[in-house]
C-alpha cells in the first residue's frame, strides 16, 4: 500500500474547465481526479478568458487559409497573456496556505515566480517537436512561430520542473530549448477511458483490424487503406473498422463507425476493442498516442510507426510490431502475419496487457510526479 504523501500540495491549471471529459482529450479529469484521489490535489482551475476576448483574438489571428488561421490563434502570445491573467485571477480563489506547487499543463501561460510556490508543468509534445515534423516544418520562418518558440523558450527555463510523457519528448526539450536533462522527468501517461471490459479468453481467430483516430491523414489512415488492399488480396475475409473518422467512400470490407465518444458512447467503442483481433494506426505524427495503451488495455496487438514516441508505446515484437513511417508495404506484411497466427497474436496482447499495467495508468503517472516534486523541489 502506498503511503500518501501530503507534503506535497497542488493547485492545477489547464486551457479550459479541468474536469470536463472534453479538456485534453480526457487526459484533464483523469489526471486531477487521480491527485486528488492521493490528497495530493487541492484543487485545479480553467485558464480560459472570456469569449469575447476570445473572440477578438480569433480576429486578430485571422489569415484566409483556415488551418494557417488556427495555427495562428494557437500560437498567439498575446493570447497567451490573457491567459495568464485568466488562470491567475482564478487562483485567487485559494488560500496560498493551502497549495505549494502549481501544476500547469502545457506552456501557453506564465505562471512562475509567485512567492513560496514552486511552478511544474506536464506535457504532451512542444514546438520544436511540433516543427521537427516534415509535415510542419513550412512553419519555421514565419514570424508567430519565431515568436511563440522564444516565450516556449524563456517559460522553460523559468520552470522548476517539467514532466513529459515520453523519453522521445524529454529528448525534445533538451535539444530544442537547451535545457537541463535533469529538471525532466518523464512519467507517461494513462488511458482516458472511464472503464475497460474484462477480456478473458479473448478470440484471436477473427481478422478484424481496428483503427481509432480523428486526424486520419496525420494518424497514417490512408497507408492502412493502401495496406489493406494487400491484406484483402491475401485474406478476403479480412475487416477494418475505422472510428473517429468519417469517410465518403471506403473499399470492400471496411466500415466506418465515424466518431464515437468516450463519454456517450463508451460500451460501443469498448465493445470495438473487445471484438477486434488488432489495433493499427500507422501515425506519420504522433506525440504520445495514449490510444495505443487503450488498445493494450484490451489485450490486442498493436502496429504503429517507428517514428516520436510510438517505440516506447509499442516494444517490437513483444507487444506489436513497429514499421517505417510510410512503407504500406510492410504494414501489410505485419498485419497479415498476425492474422495468420493467432497464437502469436495472443502472446503479443497478453504481453501489451502487461505493459499497459505496468505504466499506463493514471495512479502510475502520478505518483511519478508527486515522487519527483518531493524529492526535487521540497
Amino acid at each position: 500500500m502506498r503511503t500518501v504523501n501530503t507534503d506535497v500540495k497542488i493547485l492545477g491549471v489547464i486551457d479550459e474547465d479541468p474536469f470536463d471529459f472534453r479538456t485534453w482529450s480526457g487526459i484533464s479529469q483523469y489526471l486531477f481526479q487521480s491527485l486528488k484521489g492521493k490528497g495530493n490535489l487541492c484543487g485545479a482551475v480553467s485558464a480560459e478568458p472570456s469569449r469575447y476576448i476570445s473572440t477578438i483574438y480569433k480576429l486578430l489571428s485571422f489569415y484566409p487559409n483556415i488551418d494557417l488561421w488556427k495555427t495562428r490563434y494557437h500560437h498567439n502570445t498575446g493570447y497567451f497573456k490573457q491567459m495568464t491573467k485568466a488562470a491567475l485571477n482564478n487562483i485567487e480563489g485559494f488560500h496560498s496556505d493551502e497549495y505549494n506547487v502549481i501544476l500547469q499543463v502545457g506552456a501557453w501561460y506564465d505562471l512562475t515566480g509567485r512567492k513560496g510556490k514552486r511552478t511544474v508543468s506536464y506535457h504532451d509534445g512542444n514546438l520544436y517537436a511540433f516543427l521537427a515534423n516534415e509535415r510542419h516544418r513550412y512553419l519555421e520562418g514565419r514570424g508567430f512561430i519565431k515568436k511563440c518558440l522564444a516565450h516556449e523558450r524563456v517559460l522553460y527555463h523559468k520552470m522548476d520542473l517539467l514532466f513529459t510523457m515520453s523519453d522521445w519528448l524529454r529528448e525534445m526539450f533538451c535539444e530544442g530549448f537547451d535545457l537541463n536533462p535533469d529538471k525532466i522527468v518523464t512519467v507517461g501517461a494513462g488511458i482516458n477511458l472511464p472503464y475497460t471490459l474484462k477480456v478473458d479468453n479473448k478470440n484471436y481467430d477473427r481478422k478484424r483490424i481496428l483503427f481509432v483516430g480523428k486526424a486520419f491523414e496525420r494518424k497514417g489512415g490512408n497507408i492502412l487503406l493502401k495496406a489493406f488492399q494487400e491484406v484483402r488480396r491475401e485474406l478476403p475475409d479480412a475487416e477494418l473498422i475505422i472510428i473517429g473518422s468519417q469517410l465518403t467512400a471506403v473499399p470492400d470490407g471496411v466500415t466506418c463507425l465515424g466518431y464515437l465518444s468516450k463519454d456517450k458512447d463508451t460500451d460501443k467503442l469498448l465493445n470495438e476493442y473487445s471484438k477486434a483481433t488488432l489495433f493499427v494506426m500507422p501515425s506519420l505524427y504522433e506525440p504520445f498516442g495514449i490510444v495505443f495503451a487503450e488498445a493494450m488495455a484490451h489485450k490486442l496487438p498493436c502496429i504503429g510507426t517507428r517514428n516520436c514516441a510510438m517505440p516506447e508505446l509499442i516494444k517490437d515484437g513483444e507487444t506489436g510490431y513497429l514499421v517505417p513511417v510510410g512503407d504500406y508495404k510492410d504494414l501489410s506484411e505485419r498485419i497479415i502475419y498476425i492474422l495468420k497466427n493467432p497464437v502469436k497474436a495472443r502472446e503479443l496482447g497478453e504481453k501489451g496487457f502487461e505493459h499497459y499495467l505496468e505504466n499506463y495508468t493514471w495512479d502510475r503517472v502520478t505518483d511519478k510526479m508527486v515522487d519527483a516534486i518531493k524529492d526535487r523541489l521540497l
